[in-house]
């Protein structure tokens, strides 16, 4: 066994083909992405809201008038108010240059333009807060009329109004944003290429299809053992490869996919091990060479990364929301979304259930093309 494990890593060695879809494609697609998808994260970050207010004379003015100046101070304040007439604040409404406009009053309304709609996101926060400045009011005026005692406790309360735009990360990995995605697909898509060299293992064991093959079959090892250590060393030696490729994404390009590592490193060898007997076991089918195969495997593969948002990035939610079975067997989107919870979630259920799935269907594939290979028989050799 160990004979055929150091056999198998030099012939791998040598396949410069497999060494560049591995290793060094993915490195390029990534270096790729991370210039493309760099400056895009920084200009999503939320500025300052820029809004017209128009207040009345009587206590409800002046309360908006206080809250909003004090959430207009600082060095990163939330809103940019411009106080002015409605007639004023509509034109600047009109041009563009405000997101939105207060009008003050027993509840404060507010009013947008309809051809600003880069500027949704903004407009959305700002009816949020509108809608809470209303609470807040009906509160405060409830509690004078009820209970008088306790309006002190209330307005004391309402003076540090919340951080509207306080940044809050949702996940475990602050450096993980919208684009991170793309590269959890893009280790799945490598670790699934490692299907190449399950191609060939299958290849070189089947007599009618290459001269070594068919040397293999009248030696006197058995053929379970000679694939079982190919197979072994075609995964130890892939994994070693896409670990290359993971740590120039997370330590070069410091790229957030390196969350818990040794759960992602986990994570890399299952693609990989899956990767692999996929490979196999398209091997073991029909009676092409291993060209021919290797061209079947990537018309396989790049669907599944297709499916698993490698080309369009929310693909993988559209897929669970409408047929979510297809994300539960689809390898490429086990392997992104195991990256994906390990930076996202504390718990360890959804990574796990994405694991021995994986695990799984790499039995299934290994166990069929050892099936397949030893039920051949051939008249000649």
């Amino acid at each position: 066994m160990i004979q055929i494990i150091f056999c198998s890593f030099k012939r791998l060695f040598r396949n410069t083909t497999n060494m560049f879809w591995i290793l060094i494609f993915p490195i390029i697609l990534g270096t790729f992405f991370y210039i493309a998808f760099s400056n895009l994260g920084a200009s999503e970050s939320m500025s300052t809201i820029p809004i017209a207010v128009v207040l009345t004379d009587d206590y409800y003015g002046e309360a908006l008038k206080q809250t909003v100046t004090q959430l207009s101070e600082g060095e990163d304040p939330f809103l940019d108010a411009t106080f002015c007439s409605e007639e004023e604040a509509r034109k600047l409404l009109e041009n563009g240059d405000v997101c939105g406009m207060i009008l003050s009053g027993s509840q404060a309304k507010l009013s947008i333009s309809a051809n600003t709609s880069a500027d949704n996101i903004k407009q959305s926060i700002l009816a949020a807060f509108v809608e809470e400045f209303n609470l807040r009011c009906d509160l405060l005026i409830d509690t004078m009329q009820k209970h008088p005692e306790n309006a002190e406790k209330v307005i004391s309360a309402f003076q540090n109004p919340h951080a509207f735009n306080e940044e809050v990360s949702l996940q475990k990995n602050p450096n993980v944003d919208t684009y991170t995605q793309y590269f959890y697909n893009l280790l799945a898509m490598a670790c699934l290429y490692a299907a190449m060299a399950g191609v060939t293992v299958a290849v070189e064991n089947q007599g009618n299809l290459s001269t070594l093959a068919a040397r293999k079959t009248v030696s006197a090892r058995k053929k379970s053992s000679m694939i079982i250590g190919e197979l072994i060393a075609a995964t130890i030696f892939e994994f070693v490869l896409n670990l290359i490729g993971f740590f120039y994404l997370s330590y070069i390009l410091k790229v957030g996919v390196d969350a818990q590592l040794p759960y992602a490193i986990l994570s890399l060898f299952t693609g990989v091990l899956t990767g692999v007997s996929l490979g196999f076991f398209f091997g073991t089918l029909g009676k092409k060479g291993k060209e021919e195969k290797n061209g079947l495997i990537f018309a396989v593969i790049m669907p599944l990364c297709f499916l698993s948002g490698l080309m369009v990035g929310n693909m993988r939610v559209l897929i669970d929301r409408v047929a979510p079975v297809v994300n539960r067997i689809n390898p490429a989107a086990l392997i992104t979304d195991s990256f994906y919870c390990l930076s996202i979630f504390e718990g360890h259920a959804r990574y796990t259930r994405n694991i021995v799935t994986l695990l799984l269907l790499s039995v299934l594939f290994i166990g069929l093309g050892i099936l397949k290979t030893r039920r051949s028989r051939y008249a000649s050799i």
